[in-house]
């Protein structure tokens, strides 16, 4: 099956402009002063186990802006500043979103740093696991995930063009799975374009265990927050993928699959593990440092290059068992 003459055939022009998208902008909320900020997540948001748009991550001065699904990128800038706007408001005057992906100065004593006061006890249990394993400081660390979908239209339209996999949710699967391998065999690209965190502010690093001199994105690096050298899994179909994921938690190594932090997760459910019923519905893409040149954390250039980038990847020529191409 040869993708690019495949895409060749295909309206991929009009397809492409209804691909869907969505975003994850986290952020630490810090005082005017660039500390930390000690206050609990703002009350007049609600509650944020229940906000659709507004939540809080690891920590509760980490918060999280979620967009709906948008096709056009204007769109989604919109919704990005309306959470923006809206959650600064209700912030304290003397806080501010942090725009970096590196946190805020931290406290010296990292117990300081306060989890999320969350009402669910499986929710604290998990992060209270998270802190122990790799430690409060690097979790801390804040970023943009971005969702993305293919138009059902060109999957379709790509799928009615071959006869190698018979079912189309199979093929799908493998087409999300081609451009997974593609994207982390080129994610270096995207670290080199939209790496913003090369350094650090006070209390992150606390030994010599550090760069040496600035870098592109210490985020993406093994600085920042990345599983251990021992977590390694398959992309090569979606039995090799959760084979692995599952070797991972028997082990031990993860505590569930969630705690697999890649820099591309492939979504089909609410956990990881929905893949065997639901197959690959989307893409997230996790390795998108927040862009401090941007009031956002991320521009409209930048998504629509990630489009382009992720369209790419579906057509670049490589061998695997079911795709070739």
């Amino acid at each position: 099956m040869n993708m690019q003459e495949m895409l060749r055939h295909t309206n991929v022009a009009g397809s492409f402009a209804q691909c869907k998208m969505g975003i994850e902008r986290e952020g630490q909320r810090a005082t005017l002063q660039g500390q930390l900020a000690t206050t609990d997540h703002p009350q007049t948001l609600g509650s944020r186990a229940y906000h659709p748009y507004i939540q809080t991550d690891f920590a509760e001065t980490q918060l999280e802006l979620i967009t709906p699904i948008c096709t056009r990128t204007t769109d989604l800038t919109n919704w990005l500043e309306l959470l923006h706007t809206t959650a600064e408001t209700a912030m304290a005057p003397n806080e501010v979103l942090w725009p970096i992906s590196m946190p805020p100065a931290l406290p010296k004593d990292e117990q300081d740093i306060q989890l999320a006061k969350l009402s669910d006890p499986h929710d604290v249990a998990y992060r209270s696991h998270l802190a122990a394993v790799y430690g409060r400081r690097k979790q801390m660390v804040s970023g943009i995930h971005f969702n993305f979908e293919f138009d059902p239209a060109l999957v379709k339209q790509l799928f009615d063009q071959q006869n190698d996999i018979p079912d189309f949710g199979d093929f799908k699967t493998a087409l999300y799975f081609k451009v997974t391998r593609n994207y982390l065999r080129y994610q270096w690209l995207i670290t080199y374009l939209m790496g913003a965190s090369p350094t650090s502010e006070p209390g992150y690093f606390t030994d010599d265990d550090r760069p040496t001199k600035p870098v592109r994105s210490i985020r993406n690096s093994h600085y920042g927050y990345t599983n251990g050298p021992d977590v390694h899994v398959s992309y090569a179909d979606m039995p090799h993928y959760l084979a692995d994921l599952d070797r991972l938690e028997a082990a031990g190594t993860l505590s569930q699959d969630k705690e697999f932090y890649a820099p591309v997760r492939l979504r089909g459910g609410h956990e990881v593990h929905d893949l065997r019923t639901a197959g690959v519905e989307y893409l997230e893409l996790r390795n998108i440092d927040l862009n401090p040149f941007s009031p956002y954390g991320i521009n409209s250039a930048q998504i629509t290059f990630l489009r382009c980038f992720l369209l790419t990847c579906c057509g670049w020529m490589r061998n695997n068992p079911q795709m070739t191409g």
